[in-house]
């Protein structure tokens, strides 16, 4: 907040005029004041979710067929299970003795052009032979089953600041461009226990609901660091979720589908925007992007803003009723310290389950994961309606006037000593 208690932009100048988002404004202030929304948090409630489902059944008028111009059924690649992929191997790539003499042969070269860590490219970081099973793994992501794992990497191997161009050099062979991934511009977001480092009581992390990030075509996730238990990865294919819906509940997808969520940017302005949470791509490929968070808040570390939409009953019990859905059908990818994890953000969901940290210790001595938003911009990137083509840019074309970039290779704390760069869902 600026100090002269004007709230800070959501969107830089140059986006508001290039996309034509002032007319927010308008929307904003014709939201009803006082109105009953549904009563829904951030931890998941199955038995208010069966309640409500139940009477909203019960009550009837919902509609029977899918969207108009919206298929009865997905097919492809990213339609798959929990019994789709019965040995990992089909989706990790454990690294070589050669693999991983190239990869310090191509830090070698990378430093020799003086650049900083954040430049790194496939240029400037050439693996000839390891980049053709990176390139297969970036088709897996955009074209095949929407995730892939490199495994191998050894954190002790490398000083901190070249193991992050190491992974950040792998990366840039499935996508090149960086997001932005907050208001500060932080480019690499550290995801530790919130409180962790505060209370030594608060070493246990509860399972979280499933969601996307908002916003990017591939989130990258390394592990620099495990719990002593707990914490392990899933993944559900929203298309799996989609056509579990059609079969059983088709007026759910009309609900995901509207352009009426409200999603809080926490204080800045405008106080909220709205937008759909699924999206049919003209190339008929399903979208979906939500953070659940920026739909009910995150009590307690982050309530919901004051004064601005809720959700209805219909939004909640869509909301619940995709985490549920994703849960019948989710797979749990083993997790090892030094992988570097690319989820296809566009077609799959993720959650965490809940880990314990050792009491007491460093909140960056437990689970701690270095998250990277990474944006395909050479051709691999579906092609993104209108409201998702601004909240890319939003991250991903940011003209850096209004917001800079941050690169804290570890986690570092503020003048309070609190942990700063330290990320939720998204932003």
């Amino acid at each position: 907040m600026a100090a002269n208690n004007t709230p800070e932009p959501y969107y830089s100048q140059g986006l508001r005029a290039r996309f034509q988002v002032d007319g927010v404004r308008a929307e904003q202030a014709a939201a009803s004041a006082g109105e009953a929304y549904a009563d829904i948090s951030y931890e998941i409630d199955e038995e208010k979710y069966l309640a409500r489902a139940a009477a909203r059944v019960k009550a009837g008028n919902l509609p029977t067929e899918v969207p108009a111009g919206w298929p009865k059924e997905l097919t492809g690649p990213l339609v798959w299970d929990s019994s789709s992929f019965p040995d990992e191997s089909e989706y990790v790539y454990t690294l070589s003795a050669a693999d991983k003499a190239e990869l310090l042969s191509a830090l070698a070269v990378f430093k020799t052009h003086n650049l900083d860590g954040s430049k790194v490219t496939k240029a400037t970081f050439p693996l000839p032979g390891l980049g053709k099973h990176l390139d297969a793994m970036c088709a897996d992501v955009y074209n095949g089953r929407g995730f892939g794992i490199v495994r191998g990497l050894d954190p002790d191997d490398y000083a901190l600041e070249d193991l992050t161009t190491v992974y950040l050099g792998i990366s840039s062979y499935i996508a090149q461009v960086r997001g932005k991934q907050d208001q500060r511009g932080s480019m690499l977001i550290h995801v530790l226990k919130r409180g962790a480092d505060d209370d030594e009581d608060d070493a246990y992390g509860a399972d979280k609901p499933f969601h996307t990030d908002c916003v990017t075509d591939t989130l990258a996730l390394f592990t620099q660091s495990l719990a002593p238990s707990g914490g392990e990865s899933l993944l559900a294919s929203a298309w799996t979720v989609y056509n579990h819906l059609a079969a059983t509940r088709p007026d759910l997808l009309h609900t995901l589908a509207a352009p009426d969520w409200p999603f809080d940017t926490y204080g800045r302005d405008p106080a909220f925007y709205k937008r759909a949470l699924m999206y049919l791509t003209s190339e008929g490929k399903l979208i979906t992007s939500f953070s659940r968070r920026l739909l009910v808040g995150h009590d307690p570390f982050q309530p919901r803003s004051l004064n601005i939409p809720g959700l209805t009953e219909a939004q909640a019990e869509a909301l619940d009723a995709v985490h549920f859905a994703a849960k019948q059908v989710e797979i749990k990818t083993r997790m090892v310290r030094g992988d570097l994890r690319f989820i296809n953000n566009m077609a799959l969901l993720h959650r965490r389950e809940a880990f314990q940290n050792v009491p007491g210790e460093d909140a960056a001595r437990g689970r701690h994961l270095v998250r990277i938003w990474l944006h395909n911009d050479e051709g691999m990137c579906w092609k993104l309606p209108g409201p998702l083509r601004l909240a890319w840019a939003r991250v991903f074309e940011d003209d850096g006037e209004e917001r800079g970039e941050h690169w804290d290779f570890a986690p570092v704390r503020n003048l309070q000593g609190k942990l700063t760069s330290v990320g939720g869902s998204c932003d």
